[in-house]
């Protein structure tokens, strides 16, 4: 290694960082890309930020009663008996549960996107933000289920062929708005139109039949196990589902990108040798 003359006539060492200039290490590289399969990134997600999670939770759940109190509050001043008693209880429910939903929303996609900062404020944020558009979907969701169950009633006591047929295609439709729910939530809180939203919602349930209905059963398998014993639907049921759909929205978005690019990719070309 050469050296260099000092400014008091010894001789020192060049830099070390004058020998790394001359490197590769210090040319400009593409950042690694870190992929996580689909379990590691819903368990990893909800260990990194499970106390926030668990606050945010207990957020929602607080909403929740406070919902069915002022249902219930309706219901009695109105005096409601019956049908009517469930649809004001549902009512206070939706009224307040569905913003802090989309709250919950908010922070989750922010934890589970590598290239935002998320903060407790994203909380805040989406319920203020997304009140409006929560009611809507909730409501809707809400409605169209219930309108597909009440048709499935009547129907099924209807015993023809017919009857038959039509409570089979009500069980599929049954199962898509089942299916679809599962990212209307996540696309939600991603500002697109009504119109992207309930295409979007049902494209990616049917581009992943499988994997959707695997996801269904085990949360609401989850869901009966945090119910049954009390304290665990105060602490992760809400969050378990927000973090789930979001890591599987950005799955399926993430292969159809891949897919894409691969399609569009041309194919190297031979060049013929003018020598031959």
């Amino acid at each position: 290694m050469e050296a260099q003359q000092s400014g008091r006539g010894g001789y020192v060492p060049n830099s070390i960082w004058d020998d790394l200039a001359q490197e590769h290490i210090l040319e400009p590289t593409e950042a690694l890309e870190i992929k996580r399969g689909f379990f590691k990134r819903v368990f990893g997600t909800l260990y990194e930020r499970l106390g926030t999670l668990l606050l945010l939770n207990v957020a929602v759940s607080v909403q929740l009663g406070i919902g069915a109190a002022i249902g219930l509050l309706l219901a009695v001043t109105f005096r409601a008996t019956g049908v009517a008693t469930l649809v004001f209880l549902g009512f206070g429910i939706t009224l307040l549960t569905a913003p802090a939903l989309a709250g919950l929303f908010t922070y989750v996609r922010a934890i589970c996107d590598d290239d935002a900062l998320p903060a407790l404020a994203d909380y805040w944020r989406g319920m203020r933000k997304y009140a409006v558009r929560s009611w809507l979907l909730a409501f809707a969701q809400v409605g169209a289920g219930a309108l597909l169950v009440l048709n499935l009633r009547f129907y099924a006591s209807i015993h023809s062929g017919i009857a038959l047929a039509v409570i089979f295609v009500m069980l599929l439709l049954l199962l898509l708005w089942a299916m679809a729910g599962l990212y209307a939530w996540p696309l939600l809180v991603r500002d697109l139109s009504w119109g992207l939203l309930v295409r979007n919602s049902a494209l990616l349930a049917l581009a992943a039949p499988f994997s959707t209905i695997a996801i269904l059963v085990v949360l609401s398998a989850l869901s009966a196990v945090l119910i049954a014993i009390r304290i665990g639907w105060l602490l992760l049921l809400f969050v378990a589902w927000a973090v789930t759909e979001n890591v599987a929205l950005q799955r399926l978005v993430r292969i159809f990108r891949e897919r894409q690019q691969s399609s569009t990719t041309p194919e190297p070309t031979e060049v013929a040798d003018p020598s031959i």
